[in-house]
């Protein structure tokens, strides 16, 4: 599981806004892919997929603000994640 960060805003920008979503929860994405557009100031920042899996969470929405560092969203990669880990809660309360 990756937690994808507000990153590459600048060096005295704190915060940026929310842009562009190029996926939905769900989504399956691509290492490398623009992921995010951000909005800081007089620049716009993209965020690519830091590794290949599916987009699980999206923790800010479109035209919300983010703080630098703060967790715009959780990409579960393809080797497990989030859905190996309720398939196996489900067989231990099964057990």
């Amino acid at each position: 599981m990756f937690e994808v960060l507000a990153k590459g805003l600048g060096k005295n920008v704190d915060e940026a806004t929310v842009k562009t979503w190029f996926f939905e929860e769900g989504d399956s994405v691509t290492e490398g892919d623009d992921l995010v557009e951000l909005a800081a100031e007089d620049s716009v920042v993209m965020i690519s997929v830091p590794a290949t899996g599916v987009l699980a969470e999206v923790c800010i929405d479109e035209d919300d603000t983010v703080q630098r560092d703060e967790v715009l969203c959780i990409i579960d990669d393809e080797e497990g994640g989030l859905g190996d880990d309720e398939e196996d809660d489900e067989k231990a309360q099964g057990a």
